[in-house]
């Protein structure tokens, strides 16, 4: 931060053109005592600084008598501002220079007369009356302030104070006051311990004006510098006050994401008072269902806030934001159509069966339809009188499925007879912390080649079977026959060959 350029005061000393002084004037022949000149220190003083003003006396050489110097006053008007007694003897010719210290409280030209009184050795009195003016400026401060509105004013806002230390020391004990004749400010004094040179703070402060118009507004900062001395400095600014003018809007969207579902909504402040006393709630089926309370929401600005699934019922949703502004209360609304999200669901897809000896293998996927993931899923073979699990894979650990995705799986099983129509397979998964445990039973057709299915059935949970491409039933007894039938034909060969031989 630049320091603002001093700004130059004018200090006149007036010196008499003769020896002979106003007022008394030299009260006997002997003594001739007269002021020679006047020096002003600084040059430039600003409103309460301290300013010395040295008088130079003078003895002249002609004088036969010495002169003694009782007191000599720096005055304004009937107020004394310095005084300095007894300063000695002044002999013939000799000249003498009294420092008098002052300052000055307020602006402008200051008028003074610097008064001496003496009395020469042969008894005659004297006393100088010397005028002297200055002209004195405001405190050219190295302390700034400056103030503003984030937005246009309005009959409620804000109100920034910066306050900007250009001082090349730091400054301490700050105590900062907004005030003005047509407003009301919350928190109107603010403390703070120090600043840093060359730092800056800005402060805000919530103001209700009584209404629009130009209002004004002073901020008046005091603290100690670094002598300690106690310094103020203000800054007044008239403010155009808009009036106010309500105008909100929200906004309310259905979001699915991470396998859940939620309301996000948006509440957002397009007029030029804030919002305050904020609160959203949530209707279904003439009941609230959810509420929310909100920070204030300034002027030109937006809040955002969420409702989770678990206080939403399925259906249309009316979300009412509740506010005050301007000393109002208001409200407004929106809806939205929610829909819960489905729980993860392990259903049985793709399955091709293949014989291996005298037992099937089942390999398939177990995919998750639902909208969230499943964890811990487990298919395995469900053993009856027709079916039992075999190695090498009795059951099959699936472990996790995200939403929307697929594990492979393969499963073992040994079929009783060619009558058996159906495996059972049940599958176990925990989705949104719940447990599931359901039967899928699928059936092998009769009488189909390897590749074709009947589809299954479900027991004991929600739906999620897949179909099998099954084996044909095998006819046991028709091939029994057949291989009696070559056995006959065989030894009725044999036996024909053997009676041939021996009639030969």
């Amino acid at each position: 931060m630049t320091d603002r350029p001093p700004v130059a005061l004018v200090v006149a000393v007036v010196v008499a053109a003769s020896a002979v002084p106003l007022g008394a004037g030299v009260a006997s022949a002997e003594s001739q005592v007269v002021v020679q000149s006047v020096v002003v220190d600084p040059s430039t003083p600003r409103v309460g600084e301290d300013v010395t003003v040295t008088a130079t006396l003078r003895n002249f050489e002609g004088s036969s008598d010495a002169a003694r110097i009782n007191q000599v006053s720096l005055r304004a008007g009937t107020r004394t501002l310095a005084t300095a007694k007894d300063l000695g003897t002044l002999g013939p010719g000799g000249t003498v220079e009294l420092p008098l210290t002052t300052n000055f409280e307020t602006p402008g030209r200051k008028d003074l007369t610097l008064h001496v009184y003496g009395q020469g050795i042969g008894g005659g009195i004297f006393n100088i009356r010397y005028p002297v003016s200055a002209s004195v400026n405001e405190r050219d401060s190295d302390v700034q302030l400056s103030l503003e509105t984030p937005s246009d004013p309005s009959t409620e806002g804000r109100v920034n104070v910066t306050v900007a230390n250009g001082a090349p020391t730091d400054i301490s004990n700050l105590q900062l006051t907004l005030s003005g004749p047509n407003a009301t400010v919350d928190d109107a004094s603010r403390v703070n311990a120090s600043l840093g040179s060359g730092r800056e703070r800005r402060i805000e402060f919530d103001v209700a004006f009584t209404g629009p118009g130009p209002r004004p507004l002073t901020a008046t900062l005091s603290y100690r510098d670094a002598d300690g001395d106690r310094q103020t400095v203000a800054e007044s600014r008239v403010f155009d006050v808009d009036p106010p003018e309500v105008d909100a809007d929200l906004d309310a969207e259905v979001v699915r994401e991470n396998g859940s579902a939620r309301i996000d909504a948006t509440l957002t402040n397009f007029g030029n008072v804030p919002l305050e006393s904020v609160r959203l709630r949530a209707d279904a089926d003439g009941e609230t269902v959810a509420r929310k309370l909100v920070a204030d929401v300034g002027t030109e600005s937006a809040r955002d806030l969420s409702i989770g699934e678990s206080n939403l019922p399925a259906g249309d949703v009316a979300l009412v934001a509740s506010y005050e502004a301007a000393g109002e209360r208001y409200e407004t609304t929106t809806s939205v159509d929610f829909a819960p999200t489905t729980d993860g669901n392990i259903s049985l897809t793709g399955i091709e069966v293949i014989p291996t000896g005298g037992a099937i293998r089942l390999a398939g996927s177990a995919s998750n339809t639902g909208e969230t993931a499943v964890t811990g899923a487990v298919v395995s073979v469900v053993g009856t009188e027709r079916v039992t699990p075999v190695s090498p894979a009795k059951n099959y650990f699936v472990g996790n499925v995200p939403a929307g995705e697929f594990t492979s799986f393969e499963l073992t099983a040994r079929l009783a007879g060619n009558r058996t129509d159906t495996v059972p397979i049940r599958i176990s998964y925990i989705a949104d912390g719940k447990g599931y445990s359901r039967v899928v039973d699928v059936t092998i057709a009769a009488g189909a080649g390897a590749g074709a299915s009947r589809g299954g059935s479900e027991s004991d949970g929600p739906s999620g079977g897949g179909g099998f491409l099954g084996l044909g039933r095998i006819d046991v007894v028709g091939i029994l026959l057949r291989l009696a039938l070559v056995v006959a034909a065989g030894a009725g060969a044999v036996y024909w060959w053997q009676r041939r031989r021996s009639d030969e």
